[in-house]
Formats: C-alpha cells, sequence, structure tokens
C-alpha cells in the first residue's frame, strides 16, 4: 500500500480505517512527535459542517476531555486532521489507546469514574454549541494520564453524507437520529448524545445493551477489534427493535444509594422519548452532582447522629460512676454502726462529705441534663438550617443551569433567548411548573416561588403567547408588588412589561396603547435606584419608538414624529457613546426608517429621504464591521431601495439610479446565498420598476418593458411562497407596465394589466389585517390611484359604464380616506382628479345622447 505524503511529517503506517476515513501514524519532523492523521473519505463526511463545529471547540481553548486537533485541512482534496497519536507502538503494530480495546475491563473498580468523565466531556461539548453525535468505544480514547479523550465527532451518520457503511455507532445512537441524521440543524444533536451516552453507559456498567442486547452484542465488534465487515444497517428496523422493548432493566440491584441516583439518570438518558430526555448533558452532569450532593448532605447528618450517640454513651457511663459512690456511702455507714463508739466523731465529719459529693452529682447531673437538652436543640437547629441550605441551594441549582441553557441559546434583537425554540421552551416551562408543585406552602422558598414565577412569564414572552405571558406577568408583578426590589429588579419588570407590549403589537392583540403605558410607567420606578442608566435610556427609546407606530397607525403623524425624534436623539447619544453596539445601530437604523416612511405620509419628501440616508450610514457601518451579513445587506438594500424612489418623486434622477444600482447590487449577492429570499425577490423587483420607469422617460420602450418582464417573472417564481408585500409589489408592476402599453398604443392590453392589478389590490386589501407589512391605507391610497387609471383605458376602449363604475368605486376610496386625514392636501387633489374624469365622462355620454 502505498502511504500518503505529507509535508512536515514522516508518515509511518496504517493505524486502521472506519467509515469515514483512513487513519495513519505519523512522526512530525521538527520534533519527533507521534501523531493520527486521519485522511477523509470524500463523500463520507460533510466538510462545512465538520469545519464549523470543530471551530467552535478551538475558539477560546479546547474544553477537557476531548482530543485536540493539531492542525486540518477542510477543504483539500482529501480533507484530513492531524491529532496526537493516543496509543502504544508494538513493533510494526499501532495499537489505540482507546475504549473498544479495553472493554473487558468493564464493569470493573473503574467503571464509574469512566462515564462521570465521559459525561463531563460531552457537556463540556455542549457549552460550546456542539453536539458529538458519534458516540462509541472506539471514540473514547485515553491520554497519556489515562483521562478520557473524545474524538471523531460529527462524523458517521450526520446530514449531508452521501457514503455510509454500517458501523457501531448505530448501535449507540437514539431512534430519531437514526431516522433522519437532518435533525443535527436543528439542534436536536444534543439529545442524541445523551441517548448515546445512556446506552455507552448502561453497557459498560453491566456487559450488555439496555435494549436489544441479543442481537446488538452479535454485530458489535470484539474487544480489541474496530470494524465487522460484511454488515448492512437498516435504519427502520434498528429503530423498530428499539421501540418494542419500552421499559430498561438493570440485573442487579445499586449497591448503594449514590449508585441508585446515578442509576435514575442513565434511565433518564435512555428514554425512547425524546421529550422525556435531559436536553443536554450539561444537565445530566447537573444531576449527577445534585446526587452526589444528596449523598454527601446523608452522610453528614450520620456523623452528627454518630457524635449524640457519643454523648449518650458519655453519660450513662457517668450514672454508673454516680451510683458506685451511692454504694460506697452505704457500706461506710453500715461500719460506722458496727464501730459507733470510735468513730462518733468522724460520722459527723463523713455525713458533710457525704451530702457535699451528692450534691456534686445532683449539681454534675443537672448539668448534664441540659447539656443534652441543649445539644438536641442544637442538632436540630442544624438539621433544619442543613435542609434549607440543601433546598435553596437545589432549588437555586435547578434554575441556574436551566437559565444557563437559555442564555447560551441563540435568540432575536428584542426577545429573550431561545425564540422560536418551541421544545426547548416547553422543557424549560415544565421546570419552572415542577418547581412551584413541589414547593408549594414550603415559606422558606417562597423567595425561590417568586422567581420562578417571574422566570416562567418570561418564557411565555418568548414563546409568544401573548395570552399566557400577560396573565404570568401580572401574576409575577403582583407576587413582587409586596416584596422589597432593587433598582436591577425594578428595571428587570419594567424590561419584560416593554416585551409584552411588543409582543402585544407584533400580534396585533388588543390592549396594544396602555400595555405600552403600563410598560413606561413600570420603567419609571427603576429611576434613580441605582441601576445600568444607559440600559433604561435604550429600554425607554425602544418604547418610545414603537409606541410611535401606534400613533401613526391613528393617522397622528406629527405626534408620531414628535416622539420618533426623542427615541432617535436617545439612541444616537448612546450610539455614539458605544460605537461598537450593533443592537444600538440596528435600532437607531429602524428609528430613521419609521420617521422617513412618516415623513413621507405627510408630504415631507425631501426631509424623508434625508433620514433614511441616516438609516443607511447606520446600516453600512454595521455591514463593514460584519461581512457578508446577509441580513444586514437586506435591511441596507431597503434601505438604498427607498431612498432611490423618494429621489425620483424629488426629481433627483442621477441620485435615483446612483441608489437604485447600489440596492440591486446587495440585493443579488444575497440572491446568490438565498436564492429562494421572496424579500430579496421583492426588492429586487421593485428596483426593476423603478429602473424601467427612468428608462421609459428616456424614450427606451423596449428596455423599459423588459426590465418590467424580469421584475415580475421574479415575483411570480416565488409561486406559493409569494407574502402579502411581493403581492402589492407585482400589482404596481402590473399596473406600471400597463400604463406603458397604453402609452405605445396598447389600449386593451393596458386594460388587462390594470384590471388584474386592480383585483390583487382589492383581496390584498381584504386581507390586510393578517398581512404583515401592509397598511389598509396604503393599499386604499394605491387603488385608488390605480381606479383612476383604469377607468380612463376603459373610456377610451369604449367601455363606458365600466369606467363609470370604476370611477365611482375610486370616489369612495378618495372620500373615506380624506375622511380619516380630512388635512391631507394629497387627499383632497386625488378626489378632485377622479371627480373631473367622471363629470367628463358624464357630460361625453350626455353628448353622445344627444347626436344620437
Amino acid at each position: 500500500m502505498k502511504l500518503p505524503e505529507m509535508h512536515g511529517f514522516e508518515v509511518l503506517g496504517l493505524i486502521g480505517m472506519g467509515e469515514s476515513g483512513k487513519v495513519f501514524a505519523a512522526r512530525k519532523e521538527e520534533c519527533g512527535a507521534l501523531y493520527a492523521v486521519k485522511v477523509f473519505e470524500g463523500m463520507g463526511i460533510n466538510r462545512g459542517l465538520l469545519a464549523k463545529m470543530t471551530e467552535r471547540l478551538e475558539v477560546g481553548g479546547w474544553p477537557e476531555g476531548l482530543v485536540k486537533v493539531d492542525s486540518a485541512d477542510f477543504e483539500g482534496r482529501p480533507a484530513c486532521w492531524v491529532v496526537p497519536f493516543l496509543g502504544e507502538v508494538d513493533g510494526e503494530r499501532w495499537l489505540p489507546r482507546s475504549l473498544q480495546h479495553r472493554l473487558d475491563e468493564h464493569p470493573g473498580e473503574g467503571t464509574w469514574g469512566l462515564v462521570r468523565e465521559m459525561a463531563d466531556a460531552l457537556a463540556g461539548m455542549h457549552r460550546r454549541r456542539v453536539a458529538h453525535g458519534n458516540l462509541k468505544p472506539g471514540n473514547v480514547f485515553f491520554d497519556d494520564e489515562g483521562r478520557v479523550a473524545l474524538s471523531d465527532w460529527v462524523l458517521g451518520n450526520m446530514p449531508g453524507i452521501t457514503h455510509f457503511d454500517f458501523t457501531d455507532a448505530l448501535l449507540y445512537q437514539a431512534p430519531e437520529q437514526l431516522l433522519d441524521s437532518g435533525g443535527y440543524f436543528e439542534e436536536e444533536g444534543y439529545g442524541w448524545d445523551v441517548f448515546s451516552f445512556g446506552v455507552l453507559s448502561y453497557r459498560l456498567l453491566t456487559g450488555r445493551f439496555p435494549r436489544c442486547d441479543e442481537t446488538f452484542s452479535g454485530v458489535a465488534p470484539e474487544c480489541g477489534k474496530t470494524r465487522v465487515e460484511g454488515m448492512h444497517a437498516d435504519m427502520v428496523k434498528i429503530v423498530r427493535g428499539l421501540e418494542a422493548w419500552d421499559e430498561v432493566v438493570w440485573p442487579t440491584e445499586a449497591s448503594n444509594d449514590l449508585e441508585r441516583g446515578y442509576r435514575e439518570w442513565i434511565d433518564r438518558c435512555l428514554s425512547l422519548e425524546r421529550v422525556r430526555r435531559p436536553v443536554t448533558m450539561m444537565e445530566v452532569v447537573a444531576g449527577f452532582e445534585a446526587v452526589e450532593r444528596e449523598v454527601e448532605g446523608h452522610q453528614a447528618r450520620e456523623v452528627l447522629m454518630d457524635q449524640r450517640r457519643g454523648a449518650e454513651r458519655r453519660l450513662r457511663r457517668v450514672a454508673f460512676f454516680a451510683g458506685m459512690v451511692s454504694v460506697g456511702f452505704l457500706v461506710a455507714g453500715a461500719l460506722w454502726y458496727g464501730v459507733a463508739s470510735q468513730l462518733r466523731s468522724e460520722k459527723v465529719m463523713r455525713a458533710e462529705e457525704k451530702e457535699h459529693s451528692v450534691g456534686k452529682l445532683n449539681d454534675m447531673g443537672g448539668r448534664m441534663e441540659r447539656a443534652e437538652k441543649e445539644r438536641d436543640v442544637a442538632v436540630r437547629k442544624m438539621e433544619y438550617e442543613v435542609d434549607l441550605g440543601m433546598a435553596r441551594l437545589e432549588a437555586s441549582r435547578m434554575m441556574g443551569d436551566r437559565l444557563f441553557e437559555w442564555a447560551m441559546e441563540k435568540g432575536l434583537r428584542r426577545l429573550p433567548a431561545l425564540e422560536d425554540r418551541e421544545l426547548r421552551l416547553k422543557r424549560l416551562e415544565g421546570y419552572y411548573e415542577e418547581f412551584l408543585r413541589w414547593s408549594e406552602g414550603n415559606e422558606r422558598l417562597e423567595e425561590e416561588r417568586a422567581m420562578a414565577r417571574l422566570q416562567l412569564a418570561e418564557v411565555s414572552l418568548a414563546a409568544g403567547d401573548v395570552e399566557k405571558g400577560r396573565a404570568r406577568l401580572e401574576e409575577a408583578m403582583e407576587v413582587w408588588s409586596g416584596r422589597k426590589m432593587d433598582g436591577v429588579m425594578k428595571l428587570r419588570m419594567g424590561r419584560d412589561a416593554l416585551l409584552l407590549a411588543i409582543l402585544k403589537q407584533e400580534k396585533a392583540g388588543e390592549g396594544v396603547a396602555e400595555a405600552f403605558v403600563k410598560a413606561r410607567d413600570v420603567l419609571k420606578q427603576a429611576e434613580g435606584g441605582g441601576v445600568d442608566e444607559e440600559r433604561l435610556r435604550y429600554l425607554v427609546a425602544v418604547l418610545d419608538f414603537h409606541e410611535a407606530r401606534i400613533f401613526a397607525e391613528k393617522g397622528e403623524d406629527e405626534k408620531a414624529l414628535g416622539q420618533l425624534l426623542e427615541a432617535t436623539k436617545a439612541l444616537n447619544e448612546l450610539a455614539d457613546a458605544r460605537p461598537d453596539s450593533a443592537i444600538l445601530r440596528s435600532e437607531l437604523a429602524a428609528c430613521y426608517l419609521s420617521s422617513a416612511g412618516i415623513l413621507e405620509g405627510i408630504g415631507n419628501v425631501g426631509d424623508a429621504r434625508e433620514v433614511r440616508g441616516l438609516a443607511a450610514v447606520e446600516l453600512a457601518e454595521m455591514l463593514e464591521k460584519k461581512a457578508g451579513d446577509v441580513d444586514l445587506m437586506l435591511e441596507l438594500a431597503g434601505c438604498y431601495g427607498a431612498m432611490a424612489e423618494a429621489a425620483v418623486m424629488s426629481g433627483d434622477v442621477g441620485a435615483a439610479e446612483d441608489l437604485s444600482k447600489q440596492a440591486v447590487g446587495l440585493l443579488d449577492e444575497v440572491l446568490k446565498v438565498m436564492p429562494e429570499s421572496g424579500m430579496a425577490a421583492t426588492r429586487k423587483a421593485a428596483q426593476l420598476g423603478l429602473k424601467a420607469g427612468l428608462l421609459r422617460d428616456e424614450g427606451k420602450s423596449e428596455e423599459a418593458l423588459a426590465a418590467y418582464d424580469e421584475g415580475i417573472k421574479l415575483i411570480e417564481r416565488l409561486g406559493g411562497k409569494r407574502d402579502g408585500m411581493a403581492s402589492y409589489r407585482l400589482a404596481l408592476l402590473w399596473w406600471q407596465k400597463g400604463r406603458m402599453l397604453g402609452y405605445g398604443g396598447e389600449k386593451r392590453e393596458e386594460v388587462v394589466l390594470l384590471g388584474k392589478a386592480r383585483e390583487l389590490l382589492r383581496d390584498l386589501e381584504a386581507e390586510a389585517g393578517g398581512l404583515e407589512g401592509l397598511r389598509v391605507e396604503d393599499l386604499q391610497r394605491s387603488g385608488a390611484y390605480l381606479l383612476g387609471d383604469y377607468a380612463h383605458a376603459l373610456e377610451l376602449v369604449g367601455k363606458k359604464d365600466e369606467a363609470g363604475k370604476a370611477y365611482r368605486e375610486a370616489m369612495v376610496l378618495w372620500e373615506g380616506l380624506l375622511k380619516a386625514r380630512p388635512e391631507s392636501e394629497e387627499y383632497e387633489e386625488g378626489l378632485d382628479w377622479i371627480r373631473e374624469g367622471a363629470k367628463r365622462l358624464e357630460e361625453g355620454e350626455k353628448v353622445l345622447n344627444f347626436e344620437r
């Protein structure tokens, strides 16, 4: 066999091969150290996934319990990685120091220690947001000091693998991994590791597989061997076999309380139902530690009881001594009666001594009795303190662990972490509900119970459940109202109240305005309480921003604009102080864009364009720091596109062309990465429509029509994925193309396209309440303008009755819009324009009738 050549290494020989490639022994020429070089089979790995997860583990230093990758090349042909050689050399044989080569040592004295080390190593991976997904004895190694070192993560049965043979890792995998390895991308890999850990631990502790032992043991590699040749796996049949064994039974009783507690956690890991398993290995390790603390607490109480029993034995010895002294005095008295003549004088002295001794003994007995009572009180008090401390510690540990897992997850900018992770939110909710149930009536845990109620409310807010979030937050606030709160807790209450208001606004719920008023009141209570003033100002600015949207929707533009300017001023000051904060710049850009929208609504087009320019500056600055961020490119493209449209309205054609090109360039980059993005396609279609209008004005009719057609096809390709904004843009493109065809004399084609556009706008208006980003007023305004053009086109092709109907429909729309905004000059002019058209049509009909 020809050995591969590697720069800087002398390849010594083949160690072994597996489902994902071959492993060679190599010596580093620079220092002479031995390494294992894994050369991956091209179709046996997911290069991108393997590279990403390995990078996560490396950043910040490798977690304990993992084989550290010395170097790697995931782009090469073939890909490979280099790790320290963990094994022994026997002549020309390379013997890896893996668990597969030490299976015959288990179960044994060190098995539980091995299980704990594997659990800690997997928990370290999960803290770095990496799931192993390929746990088996052959991937558990031991370093030079005998400690566990896991290897070969994200290999084997992983998403994107096109070439995959049987491996004993399948015998340890969860049913959902066997059926759909794509779940790794949905972060289900943590639960897979929990199950695999349970299977491997059970096998090490008992020598058997927990389920299907007879079948699995027959196909698992023997100790010292890593492969079984000629095997093929039917994943579905493996799952059916597992599901036939619902319960897991241990062959022997646990030898002590510690082992019994450990086994209970392994039983949870082995559950076939994913929702009943621990979420991550961090939870399993925390459970093991809780068992250890509980056992240690029990042992401490046994020591106290031993001390008490020792005190009782000492007390009995003192009592025995007192009894013997009493007997001695009785004998002395009898002798005295026998020799009364000789001991009369001595009798008095002895009697006094006896009285004194008995008094001392009685006094000693009293002190002993008091001491015993005091000791009993101290013991009971100590036991009470121990119980209270353990209960609080356990409650705090459990909640702290859940919150840590919660906080480590990626989340959205305005809502708590775990957004859109329904399963984890339900699990988190279940933990807090269970804590409130078992701690009910325990006055010593009232503080923890109050905190749990607040955390339950926050879970509901993260889940987007308006009603449950409202009810739980009100309940939590009521509980906390009777407690002393510092500024930090008041600020947290205000933040949660603000989250509830934003959630109601996004869900179009009832009482949105009242919710923002309440949030403002709660945030005011945090003022001057020693809180982070910058954080408080940020939350108030965000509140102002979202509340201004309510004013804008009510038509109170000036009030909305004033409040947005206040929010913008505050965010500007914060952003200047914190130029590195992406969140502040993002909120500031959102404020600018909202202000621009309102300015356009009240006719200040020039000001709106300037404000959009400010938003573009903020977004461009963010994009410089996060190059390639698709979401930012989309936002900046939208900003440039809106500025281009504003430039057209103000007559600045040169600026419009430049801004539109910038927008299209960004959108093309987005569509390369996300070709199915409806938002990117819609925004590009809008710019194609703008481009077509400019070309039309330059007299380039054919090029203009081509641009309209490209935009229309771009949106129509979305098919069933089309959203409300895409449909709105499609209607506008039909309208614009129809007008252009009409200018070219193709009046009937114009009527067809304008009719289609009007029907689509009418449908959107009927559904506007449930379509994100669309306002009824905007749809009615576009519809009123469109109906004017449509009526005129119908009039020119001789369809007078239909034209009259279109004019009347347009009048109804303009009158309704003017009623909502009586100060709007645009709406007044629109109504006058339609009335003139209708009047012209009516007078033309009268003349026609007269001539007849």
